[in-house]
C-alpha cells in the first residue's frame, strides 16, 4: 500500500479515537470554528446572490424586450406590406391572372423581395384562391389553377373578408395547413389578410404568409448571442419554442400534455400571476406587455392570442450557478480545514494502541471460534453421511425376515414329518408312506435351500453396500443396480406411508465411479422427498429415473408431487445448517452433503426445480432434483473429511 495513504489512515484513526475518548474537550475546540462557518457562509451566500442576480435579471429583461421588439418590427412590416398589396391588387386585376400579366409579375416581385414571405394570394369573396405565388428555398413559382384551394371557413380568410379596405387581420402563429392536413415538414406560419373591392363589383382578400420558422430561428439566434436560451409559449401554455424538440406545437400535433403547466408548474403559476417578471433563472413577458403601447393599432384586428404570446429567456450558464458552485467549493475547503484543525487538536489527547490490541484479540478469538465451527461442521457431515447405514440395516433386516421365515417353515415341516415317520415305523411303515415323506422332505429342503440362498445374496449385497458407503474406491457397476441398492424401499417397490415409488431405470448403463457416495446421494434425496414433500404421509408419487446421457454422462432424477419448496427458500437449500424443520430434529446438512458429494466427489452438478402451493401455474406442484454426473468419475478427492 502507498506509504502516504497509510500515514493518512493512521492519522485519521488516531484523531477519531481521540474524539470518541474526549468528546467534550473536542467540542469546546471545534465550537468557535463551526459557529464561524454556520454564520459566515449563509451571509456570504446571500450577499453574492444579491450582487449577481440583479444584473442577471436586467440582462434577461433586455433579451426579452429585444426579442419582443423584433417581433413588433416584423409584424408591422407584414401589416404594411399586406395593406400595400391589397391596395394594389384591384388596379391590376383587370389585366387578368395570366403568367405574363402585371398582377402575376407584381406578386412574384413582391414575394422575391420579402425573404421571410413564402406565400401571397388573392382569394375571392367566395373563398377560392384566384392567384397564388409560392416561394420555396429561394425558388418562386405560380401555383397552377388546378392546384388552387378552397379556403372557406379558414379564420384568416373569414376575418379578413369582414374588415374594411385598409384594415389588416393578423392570424395566430401556428402550423400551416394544406388541403386539410398539417404541412410536412412542419411550417410555422403567421398570416396577414386585408380586403379590397373590385371595380367591376365583388371583393377579395389579399393574404401574405410569413415563414414563421425563419422568424423563430432569428429570435433564438439573437438571444443565444447574448448568452440566453429563448422560448415562446402560447397563451394556453403550449410551447411554440420548447426546451425539447418534441415540446413545440403540442395542441396541433396531438400532444396536449406537453405544456408549461405540466412540465414546469411553478413557472406557469408565476406567469399567470403577472404578464412580465422573473422566476428563478427565468425572465418572461407577453408581447403586449413588452411593447408597452408602441404597437399602435397593430393589434386592432389581430387574433387575441398574438399579443399574449409569452417570450421566455433563461441564461445558458447562469452566473449565480457559477458563483454558487465556487462558494460550495470554498465552503467544502473551509470545512475540511476546520476539520483538520480540530482533529489535529484532538489527536494529542489519546492514542488508539489499546483499541488496536483489543481488536487483535477479538480477531484471534473469532478465528479460533471459526476453526471450531468448521470442525463441528465436518463431524456433523460425517455423522450425516454414515447415518444412512442404519436405515440400510433396518431395510436389509426387513428383507431377510421373509426368506428366513420361509426356511424356518420348511424345516418345521421336515421336523413334523420326521416325528410322524417315527410313529409310523413303530406301527409298521408302508412303502407309500415312506415315499410320501421323502417327497415332502425333498420339497421342504429345496424351499429352505432357496430361501437361504436368497438370504445369503442379501447379506453379500449389504456387505458390498456397506463397504461402498464406508470407502471412496472407484469400481465398475451398473447404474440401475446402485440406484436399487441405495435404499431397500426402492428394490422392494411397494408404497411407503401411502407414497407410491415409481422407477424408470435404464438397464446396462455402465459406470466407473464411486458407488457409495452415489448411493448416499440417492438415499438422501429419497429420504428428503418423503420427509419434506409428504410430512403427513400420502397419497403421492415419487418418480426415480436413471438414464445414460450420451457416452460420457448419466442423469438421475428424483421428483415428487408433494408440497414443494417455497421460492424464498429455494436459493438456500444447499447451504449448511439451513432447514425448515429445526424444531423437529432437522440438522440442515442432508442436502448440503448431497451437493458436496455430487460436485466434489462425483464431479457433477445438481439442479432443483420446485413449485410450492399457490405459486406457479394452477395445479403445478412438487420438486424435482436432477443429478448429472460423468460415467467415469474423477480421481479420489484429497478432502480429509471423507473416509
Amino acid at each position: 500500500m502507498d506509504p502516504g495513504r497509510g500515514a493518512l489512515r493512521r492519522y485519521l484513526g488516531e484523531s477519531w479515537a481521540a474524539v470518541h475518548a474526549h468528546p467534550r474537550r473536542v467540542a469546546m475546540v471545534a465550537a468557535p470554528w463551526l459557529l464561524g462557518l454556520l454564520v459566515g457562509l449563509p451571509l456570504l451566500w446571500y450577499e453574492v446572490d444579491r450582487a449577481v442576480s440583479a444584473p442577471e435579471r436586467r440582462a434577461g429583461q433586455d433579451a426579452v424586450d429585444y426579442a419582443a421588439r423584433s417581433v413588433l418590427r416584423w409584424a408591422m412590416r407584414l401589416r404594411d406590406d399586406t395593406r400595400f398589396l391589397a391596395n394594389l391588387t384591384p388596379r391590376l386585376v383587370e389585366a387578368g391572372s395570366a403568367s405574363d400579366s402585371p398582377l402575376v409579375d407584381t406578386y412574384t416581385s413582391f414575394l422575391s423581395a420579402g425573404g421571410e414571405y413564402h406565400k401571397v394570394r388573392w382569394i375571392d369573396e367566395r373563398g377560392f384562391e384566384r392567384l397564388r405565388i409560392d416561394q420555396e428555398r429561394g425558388r418562386v413559382r405560380q401555383v397552377p389553377p388546378d392546384s388552387l384551394q378552397d379556403k372557406r371557413g379558414r379564420p384568416f380568410f373569414e376575418n379578413g373578408l369582414n374588415l374594411r379596405p385598409g384594415q389588416v387581420h393578423l392570424s395566430p402563429l401556428d402550423l400551416n395547413v394544406e388541403n386539410g392536413r398539417i404541412e410536412r415538414p412542419l411550417r410555422p406560419t403567421l398570416r396577414a389578410s386585408s380586403p379590397f373591392a373590385l371595380a367591376g363589383g365583388g371583393s377579395g382578400v389579399a393574404v401574405v404568409n410569413v415563414h414563421g420558422e425563419v422568424l423563430l430561428q432569428r429570435l433564438r439566434d439573437q438571444a443565444r448571442q447574448g448568452g440566453f436560451d429563448l422560448y415562446l409559449v402560447h397563451p394556453q401554455g403550449y410551447w411554440l419554442i420548447g426546451p425539447e424538440p418534441g415540446d413545440a406545437w403540442g395542441w396541433q400535433l396531438g400532444h396536449p400534455e406537453r405544456t408549461v403547466e405540466r412540465t414546469r408548474p411553478r413557472l406557469w403559476q408565476a406567469m399567470l400571476r403577472r404578464p412580465a417578471g422573473h422566476w428563478q433563472a427565468w425572465t418572461f413577458s407577453t408581447l403586449q406587455a413588452a411593447w408597452g403601447g408602441s404597437e399602435g393599432d397593430l393589434l386592432a384586428h389581430a387574433d387575441p392570442t398574438l399579443a399574449q404570446l409569452r417570450v421566455l429567456v433563461r441564461r445558458q450558464a447562469p452566473a449565480q450557478a457559477r458563483w454558487k458552485a465556487t462558494l460550495v467549493g470554498l465552503a467544502a475547503v473551509g470545512t475540511a480545514l476546520v476539520l483538520l484543525v480540530v482533529l489535529g487538536q484532538a489527536r494529542g489527547l489519546a492514542r488508539e494502541a489499546a483499541y488496536v490490541q483489543r481488536l487483535r484479540q477479538a480477531n484471534d478469538a473469532l478465528a479460533l471460534a471459526n476453526e471450531r465451527l468448521h470442525a463441528a461442521q465436518e463431524e456433523l457431515a460425517r455423522a450425516e453421511r454414515l447415518s444412512s447405514l442404519g436405515l440400510m440395516v433396518a431395510g436389509v433386516a426387513h428383507e431377510m425376515n421373509t426368506p428366513l421365515a420361509s426356511a424356518r417353515l420348511a424345516l418345521s415341516t421336515v421336523s413334523t414329518g420326521v416325528a410322524a415317520l417315527e410313529r409310523q415305523v413303530g406301527a409298521g411303515l408302508r412303502r407309500s408312506e415312506l415315499d410320501g415323506f421323502l417327497a415332502s422332505a425333498r420339497d421342504a429342503c429345496a424351499l429352505a435351500d432357496g430361501e437361504l440362498q436368497r438370504t445369503s445374496t442379501l447379506v453379500q449385497r449389504f456387505k458390498q453396500v456397506a463397504v461402498d458407503r464406508g470407502s471412496l474406491e472407484k469400481r465398475s457397476f451398473d447404474l440401475a443396480e446402485v440406484v436399487l441398492d441405495a435404499d431397500p424401499r426402492l428394490r422392494r417397490g411397494g408404497p411407503v406411508d401411502g407414497v407410491e415409488l415409481l422407477l424408470d431405470l435404464e438397464p446396462g448403463v455402465g459406470m466407473h465411479t464411486y458407488p457409495g457416495p452415489l448411493e448416499q446421494v440417492i438415499a438422501n434425496l429419497l429420504a428428503n422427498a418423503l420427509l419434506h414433500g409428504y410430512p403427513d404421509g400420502g397419497p403421492g408419487r415419487i418418480r426415480v429415473t436413471a438414464h445414460g446421457e450420451g457416452p460420457q454422462h448419466a442423469r438421475i432424477e428424483i421428483g415428487d408431487d408433494g408440497r414443494g419448496i417455497a421460492a424464498g427458500d429455494l436459493a438456500r437449500i444447499f447451504e449448511p445448517f439451513f432447514t425448515t424443520r429445526r424444531n423437529r430434529g432437522g440438522t440442515g446438512l442432508g442436502l448440503h452433503i448431497v451437493h458436496q458429494i455430487v460436485t466434489e466427489v462425483l464431479g457433477g452438478r445438481i439442479d432443483v426445480n420446485s413449485v410450492a402451493p399457490g405459486e406457479g401455474r394452477a395445479g403445478a406442484r412438487g420438486t424435482v432434483f436432477t443429478v448429472r454426473i460423468p460415467r467415469d468419475g474423477p480421481e479420489r478427492p484429497a478432502d480429509p473429511a471423507w473416509p
